[in-house]
Formats: structure tokens, C-alpha cells, sequence
């Protein structure tokens, strides 16, 4: 029987060739699309599945109300090692710090190298990351010594054992004494290289102090073990040290290890790899969503069709076929379609996976061999093959044989409202994407073109690498010889990704029963630094270059920091940095927008500062507009002159700032897709019940057109009355766009405006292509001559 079936199901497949490309083309459409997705959220979710002790092991944060702390993730340098030393409950723990970017150069390969950390070597013995090379226990038994990971090697030493190799790293001498496999992709932590924070010989002191919350730490702690006993403990600990800032009052609670990637809300370290349980969420609706409509299409598409099978139906019937038996036919049919779109969908998937792994920033695959993989795929086909095919064969195996051989079948009105209200359903969704997608991209615009408070056009910055920091003097000077530059200055930090802050000032007129600590954000700065981005005083003068006393005895504090100070009339009184030297507040700078959209304006304080040792630091050159290419000749020159190492690298401004926001604009560039594939699946559902209307009023339009109605009175009727069903649907999906723009903007502080005017342009959106769409079939109808349609009343 069930060959007969698929007989059967072929030959109508292949008697209704246009009808069933589209239908099998609009439901692999919505299958690849579902699968795309899918494999996003799926590895999305398989971050650190690969690490046997995950669901034992914590990250340590910290809460702290009196500067507003909440799971900040900093921690003392010592205090993994007493937690592990004093607490039974703890099994093992590893710390992990930052390393500035660094130069490496082996003969004659030289290269930028950002993946670097203080980490230590237990994590070998935590996670689930394999050595290659070397004995991890005894990589670092001399100062110098350095683990790097396998594709570093092949990089600089190619297919050469690189253990016992040298390599020169920012100008010192590093040896190679181990190789560990490279990381996996699905990793929250990633790098490349490794120092052991216990021969850090020439950085002896650096994160010894039990105030220095700088470091990330790690516990693997024991099963069953109690979590908050452990935090009150590390307290204890932080105590017993003298931790000012725990003496004050931080405590220490834990984050899932398994849980950090997506739920990581705080400051993002560059070893560490974040995502959001948002998108997750939404792009899983979507998901689901465009399925449905891919269901829903097959449905108004099969129903379409039912006039031309409902002779096939009425003969079976006639003849001793049994309900049941017409059911199981068209369900076949139905996931017989459902398995050639699933094809289709796969090879679209293939072609298109290279794309949306670069947009994506993914390295996504299909794994054919995968058993769940391929379980998981059989029974979507067969699970979306039968809920598309459901409806259709109940409808269709329920026509009576002797309205059908009589001709005399009709339609019901609870059907054609039924499939309306799926059409319905379907725009409402397609709307709902557009306005969503809209939305997005309106915000992207906004904080691309948004004006930060200072001038970032014609502005490139250089890193102070090398011998550029102990000569900055010489290099602005040598710089500034060129006439197409305009002005240089610098920075001790890159304030665009970087932030350096500290607490516990005091200043004139301090409020003496003030509770929270004053938290500002260091920003020390070359004299001219003002005049050279135009960044705004409000309030006094900024500095100059030709009073000495403002490099040691002046600030320039801004607005968010004298708010927060509340402090009235606030120049020329004294403000002290904790170490009971007095400087002069010379001025108030407006505030401006120096890092991410994001976050609101902090307090912040300027000050002129040395740059013999800020490796960190940047040189901003603003340079004449139409003049780039001779101002990059001369300052490439001028840095080939100071620097024998280290390769030339610039970077403009405004891109470095538009860099800020790549995962919103590949979200919008994904939202894009799905939304114009949404959209794509829509007009072929509508298709369909174009085509079901214009069949069922053959008759009509034939009486109307013997009667003397135009072709053009006849094409209004017939779309008219599609009209009331798409402005339904813009009237239920406003209320859900709204809500999910709302949520897609609730991580930035500052944000667009939700306008009517997007509503309103993705509702005429939707109805030019819902009357695109039914012109063709209603057009068809229209012009069709009436002898057809009534020969045989």
C-alpha cells in the first residue's frame, strides 16, 4: 500500500509541476532557515560542553553597595591560593589576567599578538585542554619561560618542534617550553599564549597585594560542597589579610562556570568569550516561527489545489475508499514533500553556511555522521510533514463523492476563514520581523551617526609601541613637520576599550556624612588634548602646554564626576587623589560619549600625564581632510624611524568606534535575512490563497463580467477584500513589535526613539507586497474570458 502511495504521490507531484515547485521551494525555504538557526543556537549552547569539570567549577565575583558592585569579577591576586590552601571545600583553582598586546619576532616573521595571559597552569588540570608538546609542571622553571598553542607554533615555526626556541616578545627574550592544543571555539576562555604568574620576575610585585582586584578567579570545588559557606569564607580570608576593600565590605559569591558565556553582564575581558541568552531566545522564536509559517504555506497551498483533486477524491470514494485511507494518502504526500524540501534546504544550507559563519563570526558545520544530528533531522521532516500535511488531508479526504460527481461541491465558510486567519497569522509575523528589524537598524544608524561631544573625522590614532612611549616628545615633534597634519596628542589608555578607575577621593566642600565612595575613571592626557579633539569646557579652562603647574598641580574634572561630587561652584577648589597632595580642579569638561553607547557617562578625571612607560597609550593625529595619503607616508616614516621592531599600525578614529558595535550589526544582518526569507515564505502562503479565491469565484467573476464589470472593477474586488486581512494583521503585530523593539534596545543607555513612522512604513510594506502578490492570480481571473467559467451552467 504504501508503494501504491508513493506511486500516487509522484505522479501528482509531477502533473502539477508549478504547484509543487513552489510548494516544496517555499517549505525548504523555511527549512533552511529553521536549520541555519538551529546550528546558531546549538552552538550558542554548547560552550564549554567539551570541559568534564564544568558543572563543578565557579567563577568568583564580587558584590560591593557601597560603590554599586554587582558580580564584578575582579579579585584579589593571592586569594586563590589561600582559598586552596585553607578551605577543604575547594579541589583546585587557576587565575587569569590580561596581557597587553604584544610584539613577536622569530628570524624573520614579526607579528601583533593579542591572545596573551597570566594564567595558571592548573587549568590544564581543570579544563579539559590538552598539552602536545612539553611537561606543563616543569614549563616555567626559569622567568622567561612561556606556553604557547599549537597554532601559534605552526605560525612562527612551522612543522619544526618550536620546544626550547627563543623568540623576542616587545624586545625581551621568551623561551617556548610547552605547546597545548588550540582551544575550541565553543570556549568562553581563549588564548594563545601563557605566562605563569609565579615567575613573573620582572613584574615581581604586580598582583601581590590583597587590594589589587585585578585578577579573574576560578574554583573547582568538591561535590555537594556548600556555596555560600564558601563565600563567607573567602570574606574570612580577605580579612585575615588586610583587603581594604573586604575589610570595607565586599563579599564574594560564585557564577556557574556553565553559565558565564550567556549570562555575563559586567566587563568583558579580552580572554573571554561572551554571548547573550536574548538572541538565543529570540532567534529560537523565530525559528519556530518561520517554520510555522512554511507549515502554514503548505496548507493554503494544498487547499488551493483542492478543486483540482476533488474528482480524484470523489472516484476513490465511489470505488470503497475509506476516510482513513484518503488520509494516510495525502499525509504521505506531505512527507514526501517535506523530505525533497528538506534536501533542498540542506544544499541551500551548505551554499549559504560559509556566509553566515562570516556574519555570524561562527565556525559552524553539518556533521552527516552525527547520530543525534541526523535523528534530529529525520524527525523534523517528519514531524513538520505531518503537522503541514494534517489539515489538507482531513479537508480533502472529507469531500462527498456525490457533490463532487454531481459538481455541485462547495466551499465552506469556517474553511476559507480558517486558511484567512492563517494568512493573517503569517503577516502578522512577517510585520512583526520588519518593524523588529527596522528598529535594530535605526539604532545601529543612531549610534553610528550619533555625535559624541568631539571630533572624531579625519582623526587616526597610533599605538605608543616600542620605543614610541620614551620619545613621544621627539615623535609628536617630527609629526607635526608635515603640513597636511593638523594637530597631534595623546592618551595614556585606549579610553575606547580600556579603563582604568579608582575610588576613595576627597575635595573641598566634600560632604561629610557622603556614604559612597567617589569612583572615577583615570584619564591621563597630553596637554593639548582638548583643543586637539575639540572636546568641550564648560566650565573654566582646560590645560596648557605652557604652564608647568598644570602638570603636577591640575585636573579637569567632567560633569558626570562634579554630579556626582554635588558639588556647587567646583574650580579652583582642591581635590585630593588619596595620597594627601592637593591639585586645583582648572576646569569641567562637558560629557561626552568617549566609550560604547552602551553605558552612561562616567565621572571622569583628566590629567596631564608622562608617557615614558604607557605602552598602553595612543597618539591621536588629526589630519586635513583630502590629505590622508601624504599624512600616512610621513607617519608610517617617522615610525620606521623610532621603531626597528614593531610593525606599522594605524587606526581611524570613527571605524575604531563603529568596530564598537559589531554584534549588533551582525544581529541586524541576520535579522535581515530571516526577515526577508519571512517574508519571502509569507507572499507564497498568500499566493495560495489567492489562487484557492480566484478558483472559488470563477463563476462570480464570470456573471459579473457577462453583466459589464470591467477588468479593472473586477481586479478591486478581487483584492479588496485582502486589504481588511493584512491591515488585521498590522493592527495584532504593532503591539508585539513594540514590545521586542523594546527589548532589543534595552542594552544601550542611550537609544533611539520607537516612532510611528516605523509602523507605518513596514505596514505599507506589507500591504504593496500582499497586493503585489494576489495582482497576479486576481489579475488572471480578471481578464479570463466568462464562456470558460459558465459553459456549463
Amino acid at each position: 500500500m504504501l508503494k501504491n502511495y508513493l506511486k500516487i504521490a509522484f505522479r501528482n507531484l509531477w502533473r502539477n509541476k508549478a504547484y509543487s515547485l513552489i510548494n516544496i521551494v517555499g517549505f525548504a525555504l523555511g527549512m533552511a532557515c529553521v536549520i541555519l538557526i538551529m546550528l546558531w543556537v546549538k552552538d550558542e549552547l554548547s560552550f564549554d560542553e567539551f570541559n568534564t569539570n564544568k558543572d563543578n567549577l565557579y567563577k568568583v565575583v564580587c558584590d560591593w553597595s557601597r560603590w554599586e558592585w554587582v558580580g564584578f569579577d575582579g579579585t584579589p591576586g593571592p586569594l586563590g591560593e589561600k582559598a586552596l590552601e585553607e578551605i577543604p571545600e575547594i579541589e583546585n583553582m587557576f587565575r587569569v589576567a590580561s596581557v597587553n598586546r604584544e610584539v613577536f619576532k622569530y628570524d624573520d616573521k614579526t607579528f601583533y599578538e593579542n591572545g596573551g595571559v597570566i594564567i595558571d597552569p592548573s587549568i590544564f588540570e581543570i579544563l579539559s585542554l590538552p598539552i602536545i608538546q612539553g611537561n606543563i609542571q616543569t614549563a616555567f622553571n626559569g622567568p622567561d619561560n612561556m606556553v604557547i598553542s599549537e597554532s601559534l607554533a605552526k605560525k612562527y615555526f612551522g612543522e619544526t618542534s618550536p620546544l626550547g626556541k627563543t623568540v623576542l616578545v616587545d624586545g625581551k627574550m621568551k623561551t617556548v617550553n610547552a605547546v597545548f592544543k588550540d582551544i575550541p571555539h565553543n570556549s568562553q576562555i581563549k588564548f594563545d599564549y601563557m605566562y605563569s604568574f609565579k615567575y613573573l620576575a620582572e613584574n615581581s610585585n604586580w598582583g601581590k597585594g590583597w587590594s589589587a582586584f585585578n585578577f579573574v578567579t576560578y574554583i573547582q570545588v568538591y561535590n555537594d560542597a556548600d556555596l555560600n559557606s564558601i563565600g563567607e569564607k573567602l570574606v574570612e580570608i580577605g580579612k585575615k589579610y588586610k583587603s581594604q576593600q573586604v575589610v570595607l565590605g565586599v563579599t564574594f559569591r560564585f557564577e556557574p562556570y556553565s553559565e558565564v558565556y550567556l549570562h555575563e553582564k559586567g566587563f568583558t575581558r579580552s580572554f573571554e568569550r561572551v554571548g547573550d541568552s536574548t538572541y538565543v531566545y529570540i532567534f529560537s522564536i523565530v525559528a519556530f516561527f518561520v517554520l510555522l509559517i512554511a507549515c502554514i504555506n503548505f496548507m493554503n497551498l494544498s487547499t488551493a489545489q483542492s478543486m483540482n483533486r476533488s474528482l480524484e477524491v470523489g472516484l476513490r470514494k465511489t470505488i470503497g475508499a475509506k476516510k482513513s485511507q484518503l488520509m494516510k494518502q495525502f499525509l504521505v504526500e506531505s512527507v514526501l514533500m517535506a523530505f525533497m524540501a528538506h534536501i533542498i534546504a540542506m544544499i541551500m544550507v551548505e551554499m549559504f553556511l560559509p556566509t553566515f559563519n562570516r556574519i555570524a563570526d561562527k565556525n559552524i558545520s553539518t556533521d552527516y555522521l552525527d547520530v543525534s544530528f541526523l535523528i534530529t533531522i529525520t524527525c523534523a521532516v517528519l514531524i513538520t510533514g505531518l503537522l503541514a500535511g494534517l489539515y489538507p488531508a482531513a479537508y480533502l479526504s472529507n469531500f462527498k463523492p456525490i457533490q463532487v460527481l454531481r459538481k455541485s461541491l462547495t466551499i465552506g465558510p469556517k474553511s476559507i476563514s480558517f486558511r484567512k486567519v492563517l494568512v493573517v497569522f503569517q503577516f502578522t509575523l512577517s510585520i512583526t520581523l520588519i518593524i523588529s528589524t527596522a528598529i535594530l537598524s535605526k539604532q545601529l544608524q543612531y549610534v553610528s551617526n550619533k555625535k559624541l561631544g568631539f571630533d572624531k573625522e579625519n582623526v587616526l590614532y597610533i599605538p605608543m609601541e616600542e620605543n614610541i612611549p620614551a620619545k613621544y616628545e621627539i615623535v609628536k615633534s617630527e609629526l607635526l613637520k608635515d603640513p597636511s597634519i593638523l594637530d597631534v596628542t595623546a592618551q595614556r589608555y585606549n579610553f575606547i576599550n580600556i579603563s582604568y578607575r579608582g575610588a576613595g577621593f576627597k575635595w573641598e566642600d566634600m560632604n561629610p556624612n557622603r556614604e559612597r565612595s567617589l569612583d572615577l575613571i583615570y584619564s591621563g592626557v597630553d596637554c593639548n588634548y582638548f583643543e586637539s579633539l575639540n572636546l568641550p569646557i564648560v566650565e573654566g579652562r582646560a590645560f596648557s602646554c605652557e604652564n608647568s603647574s598644570d602638570r603636577e598641580n591640575s585636573i579637569v574634572l567632567n560633569e558626570a564626576a562634579i554630579k556626582e561630587m554635588n558639588l556647587d561652584s567646583p574650580v579652583g577648589k582642591w581635590f585630593d587623589f588619596g595620597d594627601d597632595k592637593h591639585v586645583t580642579i582648572i576646569g569641567i569638561a562637558k560629557d561626552v560619549h568617549i566609550r560604547t553607547l552602551r553605558q552612561e557617562i562616567e565621572p571622569r578625571v583628566f590629567y596631564i600625564t608622562d608617557f615614558e612607560d604607557a605602552g598602553e597609550g595612543i597618539i591621536l593625529i588629526k589630519i586635513i581632510g583630502g590629505k590622508i595619503s601624504e599624512a600616512m607616508a610621513h607617519i608610517q616614516n617617522v615610525w620606521e624611524n623610532v621603531n626597528e621592531i614593531t610593525p606599522f599600525e594605524f587606526n581611524f578614529l570613527d571605524e575604531a568606534y563603529n568596530n564598537l558595535y559589531k554584534t549588533e550589526i551582525r544581529t541586524n544582518k541576520i535579522f535581515n535575512y530571516f526577515t526577508l526569507l519571512a517574508i519571502i515564505i509569507s507572499t507564497l502562503g498568500l499566493f495560495g490563497l489567492a489562487s484557492f479565491s480566484a478558483e472559488r469565484r470563477t463563476k462570480e467573476v464570470g456573471v459579473r463580467k457577462v453583466m459589464g464589470a470591467s477588468t479593472n472593477q473586477i481586479l478591486y474586488l478581487l483584492i479588496k477584500d485582502f486589504s481588511k486581512w493584512v491591515l488585521i494583521a498590522n493592527i495584532i503585530a504593532w503591539p508585539a513589535a513594540y514590545f521586542l523593539g523594546v527589548k532589543l534596545l534595552e542594552n544601550y543607555a542611550y537609544k533611539t526613539e520607537i516612532t510611528i513612522d516605523l509602523f507605518i512604513i513596514s505596514g505599507l510594506l506589507a500591504f504593496l507586497i500582499a497586493v503585489f502578490t494576489i495582482s497576479y492570480k486576481s489579475f488572471k481571473a480578471a481578464v479570463s474570458n466568462p464562456i470558460n467559467a459558465l459553459r456549463y451552467e
